[in-house]
């Protein structure tokens, strides 16, 4: 979608968002070389850093990290942030516009299941739903930290 935006000259940016742990997947740096070779500088890659996948952690499971030094090897503007803290979020969104000539990736520090006592840093909550009880327990306790 970025290398047709440039080739049409829409001028259309795009954002695309991944968790780390679809890091360790080889498509994912083939793309990665694919927008800094073609200077996507209308590609913002938004990246979950909560280091939880579906198998576990993802440094036990398959590490990946350094994560910004990999992508700033590959080419990229790296922007690190709180995931949870949505000035820096607004913040890192207006810079990536401002970036020329390359793609930009926003690595996003965050906490699967913040503010749910049972469900923080969980790898069991990657792809199953609360039971009625335990939903309505989230909800109080995400209510109380609004």
């Amino acid at each position: 979608m970025a290398i047709a935006s440039k080739l049409n000259h829409e001028g259309v940016r795009i954002y695309c968002i991944c968790g780390d742990g679809e890091l360790q997947e080889g498509q994912i740096w083939e793309a990665a070389m694919s927008s800094t070779h073609y200077k996507l500088d209308n590609l913002c890659l938004i990246i979950d850093n909560n280091n939880l996948q579906i198998d576990g952690k993802v440094n036990e499971v398959m590490s990946i990290y350094p994560i910004d030094k990999k992508l700033r090897s590959f080419g990229f503007e790296v922007i690190n942030i709180d995931g949870h803290d949505m000035n820096q979020i607004i913040n890192a969104l207006n810079k990536a516009k401002t970036v020329k000539e390359k793609p930009t990736a926003i690595i996003a520090k965050t906490i699967k299941g913040k503010g749910v006592s049972f469900m923080e840093n969980i790898a069991d909550w990657h792809g199953k739903a609360p039971k009625e009880e335990e939903y309505k327990l989230a909800m109080e306790e995400l209510n109380k930290t609004m």
